[in-house]
């Protein structure tokens, strides 16, 4: 799983909105730094906008406040998010250990990215603006998955298995909060192979 950003003035964008988009990235990437480095609550608009080498009354120009620069931080990251499910719903050969596959590689990828998440987990305990917009990446990576939801009747039915694709998603979000971001002490294939088992017992053909 990775991201990519283009950095270059993009086809048919001015200079001045060239401009504004590059102030307004590198206000995104000095608050995650500051983020990791201070806590979220410490950190304040003019920390950021110090860090990011701008005013803040530049900052305030982009950001309403703080909750909104974690909302661009996690707009960055959901088409990866979005991208890893439609691939494990587009799996031809769907199986126990394809799914353990997946799991794995997602993850290596929280173990990676702790950081960023520790930031995203700090702002979801006093932000309700950042706690609806992740539950909207939930719902979205749940809608990722057409293929396994049109396996079920539309309507109830399939709003149910859109729910238990929700709820399977957020159990291990918050699972890899306590081991990948928190370091609780566990045994990672042993954990791989839990989650493995609980996703395949809902991906399963009936």
């Amino acid at each position: 799983m990775t991201e990519a950003s283009d950095a270059g003035q993009s086809a048919g964008e001015s200079l001045r909105e060239a401009q504004k988009r590059l102030t307004r990235e590198r206000l995104v990437d000095a608050a995650f730094e500051a983020f990791r480095d201070r806590g979220y609550a410490a950190v304040t608009a003019a920390h950021i906008a110090s860090a990011a080498g701008a005013s803040r009354a530049t900052f305030y120009l982009h950001f309403p406040s703080k909750a909104e620069v974690v909302i661009a931080l996690l707009e960055r990251i959901e088409p990866t998010v979005v991208t890893a499910y439609r691939r494990l719903d587009e799996n031809e050969e769907l199986s126990l250990e394809s799914v353990r596959e997946w799991l794995d590689g997602a993850v290596a990828w929280w173990e990676r990215d702790r950081l960023r998440f520790e930031a995203f987990e700090q702002a979801l305990a006093i932000e309700p603006k950042v706690a609806a917009r992740w539950f909207e990446s939930v719902r979205r990576a749940a809608d990722a998955m057409p293929r396994h939801l049109a396996a079920f009747t539309e309507g109830p039915e399939r709003d149910r298995e859109r729910l238990r694709l929700v709820t399977l998603i957020t159990q291990m979000e918050r699972i890899m909060y306590f081991t990948a971001v928190r370091q609780a002490p566990h045994e990672r294939e042993q954990l791989v192979d839990v989650l493995a088992e609980q996703w395949w017992d809902v991906l399963k053909p009936a």
